[in-house]
Formats: C-alpha cells, sequence, structure tokens
C-alpha cells in the first residue's frame, strides 16, 4: 500500500498509526509504504485513510485487495490443459430436442451440459423458461446424462431447489454485483462459473470471484462475455482474459455466444478467444431456429463440430 501525500509526513504518519497498529512503514518524501498488514481486510481502513488531512491519494495493489484470487490454484478436477468446453441450447424450451442436444454433445465429451431453466429477460413480458417446474424432469434425463450440468441460478433460494440436478451453478452477467447470491452459491459446495458484468473493470470482476473464494467456494470457473447485453454489437474483452491468466490461476473462458451476437460470427469468436482463453461457452443444440430466445446467435451441431476441430 502506497499513501500518496502533501504536508506534514508527522502528521499523516501519526494518524495511520492510530488506524492500523503493527505495521511497518517505509518513508520517502512525498509518500509513504504501509507492509505487514491484513491484506482484504485492509479494505476497511481506506475510507479513513483517504480522509486524513494532507492525503493525495491511496494505491493499492491487486493481490493486496484481493489475496484470495492471487492465491488460488485451480483443483485437481479442473485440467487446464484440456480446453474446457460449456455447451447446450440457450433455454430449453422442448423436453425432446433437449435430450436429443444432451445425447450428441455428451458424445462430444463436452465438459459440462448447458441447463437452463431460468432465464433473467429485460422485458417482464419475456418467457423466462420452464423454472422450478422444469426439475423433477431435469431430474429424470440427468439419469441417463453422464455429463455435468451447469444452471444459471438468479436468485439465492433457488440454490437448495437445483442442488441434486446441477453440478455447476452459473452467475450470470447480471448479478455479478449480486453479493448475497455470490455467498449462497459459495456454500453450496458447488462449482461456480462466473460471468463478467458488461463494462465492468478487472478489480470489480476479481472483487465478485473473491465473494465466492472467501465463502468457500473451491472451484470457480471466470467467463467473459463481452461489453454489451442487448444491442447487436459484438464484442469481447481478450485484454482481460490475457490479464486473468497473468495474473491468477483462475480457469477464464470465454462466451463466444453472447460476445459474437449472431451465428455467423460465433466462428470468429472462437479463433479469436481461444489462443488465449482456457475454453468456451457456446450455444448450441440439434435445431436452432426453434429457440424462442437467443435464436440468432445459437450454432447447430454440425457448426459446432467444426468448432471443436479447431479448439482441440
Amino acid at each position: 500500500m502506497r499513501i500518496e501525500f502533501n504536508g506534514s509526513r508527522d502528521y499523516v504518519t501519526s494518524e495511520i498509526k492510530k488506524l492500523m497498529t503493527d505495521v511497518e512503514l517505509i518513508f520517502s518524501k512525498n509518500y509513504i509504504e504501509i507492509k505487514n498488514f491484513d491484506k482484504g481486510y485492509v479494505y476497511n481502513f481506506l475510507p479513513k485513510i483517504e480522509n486524513i488531512r494532507g492525503v493525495i491519494r491511496v494505491l493499492m495493489k491487486n493481490d493486496e485487495l484481493l489475496p484470495l484470487c492471487y492465491s488460488f490454484k485451480a483443483t485437481e478436477n479442473i485440467n487446464k490443459n484440456i480446453p474446457i468446453i460449456i455447451a447446450g441450447p440457450c433455454v430449453i424450451y422442448s423436453w425432446d430436442d433437449f435430450l436429443e442436444t444432451a445425447k450428441e454433445l455428451e458424445q462430444l465429451n463436452v465438459y459440462a451440459l448447458r441447463t437452463p431453466l431460468f432465464k433473467p429477460r429485460s422485458s417482464p413480458y419475456g418467457w423466462d423458461g420452464y423454472g422450478k417446474e422444469g426439475i423433477s424432469r431435469l431430474k429424470e434425463i440427468k439419469k441417463s446424462i453422464r455429463t455435468p450440468f451447469i444452471m444459471e441460478i438468479i436468485d439465492y433460494r433457488l440454490i437448495d431447489s437445483v442442488s441434486e440436478v446441477c453440478d455447476i451453478i452459473q452467475i450470470g452477467a447480471r448479478n455479478m454485483r449480486n453479493y448475497a447470491l455470490l455467498k449462497e452459491a459459495a456454500k453450496s459446495n458447488k462449482a461456480v462459473l462466473l460471468k463478467r458484468e458488461p463494462r465492468s473493470n478487472f478489480r470489480e470482476f476479481l472483487y465478485s470471484a473473491e465473494y465466492l473464494l472467501k465463502y468457500s467456494c473451491r472451484n470457480i470457473i471466470l467467463c467473459e462475455r463481452g461489453d454489451n447485453l442487448s444491442d447487436d454489437v459484438a464484442s469481447i474483452d481478450t485484454e482481460m482474459i490475457k490479464k486473468i491468466k497473468k495474473e491468477t490461476d483462475i480457469p477464464v473462458i470465454a462466451d463466444v455466444s453472447h460476445s459474437a451476437k449472431r451465428r455467423d460470427r460465433v466462428m470468429s469468436f472462437v479463433k479469436k478467444t481461444i489462443k488465449y482463453s482456457d475454453g468456451i461457452m457456446i450455444e448450441t443444440s440439434i435445431n436452432p431456429d426453434a429457440s424462442p430466445i437467443d435464436t440468432k446467435q445459437i450454432v447447430d451441431i454440425d457448426e459446432f463440430k467444426k468448432i471443436l476441430k479447431i479448439i482441440r
């Protein structure tokens, strides 16, 4: 931690010592370095330090604010030498189509199968999936499908209801800052995939990941999905992926469907991201045009097979 100041160094030092005991202070002409403090929890001191008369700004390193993200080691059930491929429909709209899609994807040995029962919609009139009514049917299908199921959870009160059928909890971009949901998902003993909220920065994204780690999640995957939610502008932040890979050991994949926005762009987004990421999330089904949500960005199984050839 570096505190830049003007004015009396003795005054700034005395005020710091009132707030933080047993720390090491290293002095320079216009700043004070603080060492040997409790990383993470130092966040609670920042407002008061910034309010000390003469303090210009407080500079914090990422690992000082996010110690768990920076000390994280990928768990044994995530082999970072093998691409993480998460695939399946945007939403389950037909049980017959879903089962046939699931069988196809299991044969292709994907890491996890998308099983969306709950879909957050921009309009309150939009169909938002089968919801809790679909859980029992999904349980029956799970008996014949060994591929892990990943499901987006939009409310922490749903976690117990889906625990028997869901292997990986997905926290969508709209809920990246839903701290109650992050805490409960972390406590569930499930793996958690966390998507970046559009236009959020690196530190903000990792703060949400830090929530998961602090509340006992030990199997986490980050997902970059671009900076546009509802328009047709395609975008994905490869610099974000590279920075996460450079600074942490947390696996990070690219959502090539929501970032590309259209199925004819998906292949190029795979090529753009796979060289940096640990894998992809992609929307695919046997009948993409039948989907009532995000129809134009879903690729068919044949196209998905072409994509697999590039990745593997």
